[in-house]
């Protein structure tokens, strides 16, 4: 018995270690540069916070943006295999709007008090998430077709 769990174990180390290396893969492709660019006009350009709120605010939607890319990657074998983008993305519908959701609270909860509108960086975010996943779900098709061909 001990011997079928070491293969299980051995599987899924290797299932590990085959995601984090395209993973790895994936986000050399990924300019923060442009991510961080994105984030300052999508969310900081109408909130109105002191420096510290704006970094702050900048480093978790950074990290949203750099998840939501890797969720797209990680669902683009559906694309590789004949799926449209419109699909694949509802396969994991559940995670993107839980993204779409964070975002959304992480912002109210610094910009409560204030006068903000909220139903535009609910949009804002929306879009954000969303770009940011479809530009991980082109980026994983890409390294489908090298890795194929």
């Amino acid at each position: 018995m001990s011997m079928n769990m070491n293969v299980i174990t051995t599987f899924g180390e290797r299932q590990r270690q085959k995601q984090w290396k395209f993973e790895r893969n994936i986000l050399r492709n990924l300019s923060v540069q442009s991510l961080r660019k994105d984030v300052q006009q999508q969310f900081l350009r109408f909130l109105p916070l002191d420096q510290i709120g704006q970094m702050y605010v900048e480093d978790y939607c950074l990290d949203i943006g750099v998840d939501s890319y890797l969720l797209g990657a990680s669902f683009s074998r559906f694309g590789y295999y004949g799926d449209t983008a419109e699909k694949t993305m509802d396969r994991c519908r559940e995670q993107i709007e839980e993204y779409i959701d964070q975002v959304k609270h992480h912002l109210y909860a610094w910009t409560y008090g204030m006068e903000v509108d909220e139903e535009e960086f609910v949009e804002a975010g929306k879009a954000f998430v969303r770009r940011w996943w479809m530009k991980g779900f082109e980026e994983g098709e890409k390294q489908h077709r090298l890795k194929m061909h």
